[in-house]
């Protein structure tokens, strides 16, 4: 194939997903911008409490003199409110962000559990009706409701809601557990046995599970099942009652509100990264690792930011520190072996690839990343194509298709290539980049190119 060709391609996928983000044509931020302090470790236990409180309220105040109309700034305030207990002041700011933003199921949600926790119950769970009306697909919301209708004696309901909740959620024990309340509630105790039992497979420890079998199995006579039940409740009730007794309660505390702390910054980033400040962004992440330095979604956005302002030395070190963090999460790898190979380190990229592959080897993104790369640096073509072909066939993703289509292109069958840019394209209709490659090489089969 034609040296052409081969950058046609390459050029093209590098605009796909290595394409860096351009930020110097947005207009900077006016105002003065919140910095996020650091904390003095000479601070008593409880004197960091009240100082870890006062750094987020202040932030979050500043945040929204900043951006008065921003309904982000104004949800972030309002659970920052929620979380140090002021709910009055909480639900006063969520209803300016719904003033600006109606579409906003996670500020019913917090209205919802608001009015919960003030035994509003009837009124909770039409705010949290709200919530779904706005997104049907937001998880854990009909649990919510479950929850609340179990409290109000409506069991048909419960057990309603928990089955909707399945639908989006298939592996929600607390949705089996709540159909086994349900049940257990309307004197259906082989059905309440059927779904307790499934909650624990899901969650072996469900310490409440074992005592609601523990329950049914007694209204069913057997007794022995019963005790088996009753023993694990026990044994779990214990270890509980150890962790309890041995907990340090203000350090416990203060792990609680340096955890608040750090997603309060971590969802302020949103807000600069989407003005285009990266600078402030990235500053606000660094906070929130430095207050939770192994949570691996904020190494992770850490490395994106970088990524994308083509740091990539700093964004390789944060997908690495995130993967040694969690061994069992692919993406954190993966991104590691793209940066990688944006860098030129092709061996490490490659060696990262094979490891996804062979760590998940169900997973199609080890086997396309790989096989981009032998595409990328024009060698193992041979192997590149089994692979693009076995990425398709464990996903039909419109990504994995372009690069069976573009190792189809490098193995000399065009017409094999056009065919499979062709599916690309019918799963991503919108996707101009796709459609443009699909009439170019179109063209290059009427002509009889190779």
């Amino acid at each position: 194939m034609c040296a052409v060709v081969a950058g046609f391609w390459g050029i093209n996928y590098l605009s796909r997903s290595d394409k860096k983000t351009d930020k110097k044509g947005s207009p900077p931020v006016p105002g003065e911008q919140p910095k996020p302090p650091t904390i003095t470790s000479k601070l008593t236990i409880e004197q960091e409490i009240v100082a870890l409180k006062k750094e987020e309220l202040e932030f979050a105040e500043q945040l929204v003199r900043e951006f008065p109309n921003s309904d982000d700034a104004l949800v972030l305030i309002g659970n920052v409110y929620r979380k140090q207990g002021n709910s009055a002041e909480a639900e006063k700011y969520w209803k300016k962000a719904l003033a600006l933003n109606p579409a906003r199921p996670d500020v019913y949600n917090g209205m919802g559990w608001a009015a919960f926790e003030k035994g509003e119950y009837e009124k909770a769970i039409v705010f949290w009706r709200k919530a779904l009306e706005i997104n049907p697909q937001t998880p854990a919301i009909h649990n919510s409701i479950a929850q609340t209708l179990i409290l109000l004696g409506r069991y048909d309901e419960v057990i309603k809601e928990a089955e909707e909740e399945l639908k989006i959620s298939p592996t929600s024990g607390l949705s089996y557990f709540l159909l086994g309340q349900g049940y257990l509630k309307l004197k259906e105790y082989d059905k309440a046995k059927e779904y307790y039992e499934t909650a624990i497979k899901l969650e072996p420890d469900y310490m409440n599970a074992y005592y609601g079998l523990f329950r049914v199995c007694s209204r069913l006579k057997l007794k022995d099942e019963a005790g088996k039940y009753l023993a694990r409740f026990k044994e779990l009730k214990a270890e509980d009652a150890k962790v309890l007794m041995d907990r340090n309660k203000a350090f416990d505390d203060v792990v609680v509100i340096r955890k608040m702390l750090a997603e309060t910054y971590s969802d302020a980033e949103y807000i600069y990264y989407n003005k285009g400040n990266l600078q402030q962004a990235e500053k606000l992440l660094q906070r929130a690792v430095s207050l939770e330095p192994n949570n691996t979604e904020y190494l992770m956005k850490l490395g994106f930011l970088f990524q994308s302002s083509n740091r990539l030395q700093d964004a390789l070190k944060m997908y690495l520190k995130a993967a040694e963090i969690e061994p069992d999460n692919m993406v954190s790898r993966l991104n590691a072996g793209v940066v990688s190979m944006q860098l030129k380190q092709y061996g490490n990229s490659e060696k990262i690839f094979r490891e996804v592959i062979k760590s998940a080897p169900k997973l199609s993104n080890g086997y396309r990343e790989l096989a981009h790369l032998y595409l990328m640096t024009g060698t193992n073509l041979s192997e590149a194509l089994k692979l693009a072909k076995t990425a398709v066939a464990l996903e039909e993703a419109a990504e994995n298709y372009f690069i069976l289509s573009w190792a189809y292109d490098r193995n000399g069958d065009v017409a094999n290539a056009g065919s499979t840019l062709k599916r690309a394209v019918e799963l991503e209709p919108d996707n101009l980049q796709y459609r443009r490659m699909y009439e170019q090489i179109q063209k290059r089969i009427l002509r009889g190119d190779s």
